[in-house]
């Protein structure tokens, strides 16, 4: 849809190095590097929570895989001449698997702050953190010419149907074990 062809234009009209780089940094916080920085942090505090969210975590990698094998869309600059590859990445666009990868991860922060503190001051923090994370990682991957929004909003919605299976299953599970 050329409205989204618009948004990575327009996006890009502003483009310099520094703003590139960042982005790139952002990028990197969606995908492995921010995985292994929660995993870490919810293994020395709740090693369920960590599994749990490991699991979530890779099932989405692997669907998101298969989806994108399966829809081959090829990435915005692939397809338009006026939109730059600001960065290496290969593979195909559709979905944004840092859409979805960041969703689960910010789902998973906001879900274990609430298990952990009843204070409001603290779960408000972690919401917006959370969505300033989510929203920067979106853009980031708009910017560089990797997605469309309708990647990003795919990849986001099949990371937040994930994580709220997972927290279903961790809750039966906890009121089983509990009997």
């Amino acid at each position: 849809m050329q409205f989204e062809v618009n948004i990575i234009v327009a996006l890009q009209s502003i483009a310099n190095d520094n703003l590139t780089s960042f982005f790139e940094i952002i990028s990197l916080f969606g995908s492995y590097l921010g995985f292994a920085i929660l995993f870490l942090l919810f293994f020395c505090i709740n090693k369920k929570v960590s599994f749990l969210f490991a699991f979530c975590f890779l099932f989405g990698v692997g669907f998101n895989y298969l989806l994108k094998l399966l829809i081959n869309r090829p990435r915005p600059y692939v397809t338009y001449n006026q939109i730059m590859n600001l960065t290496n990445t290969f593979g195909q666009s559709m979905p944004s698997s840092h859409a979805l990868c960041s969703v689960i991860m910010a789902l998973f922060l906001c879900y274990f702050i609430f298990k952990i503190t009843n204070k409001k001051f603290f779960r408000v923090f972690f919401i917006i953190f959370s969505s300033v994370f989510v929203l920067l990682i979106c853009l980031s991957r708009l910017y560089l010419g990797l997605h469309y929004l309708t990647d990003i909003l795919v990849g986001a919605i099949i990371g937040a149907i994930i994580s709220f299976i997972g927290f279903y299953i961790y809750k039966k599970r906890g009121q089983q074990n509990d009997l």
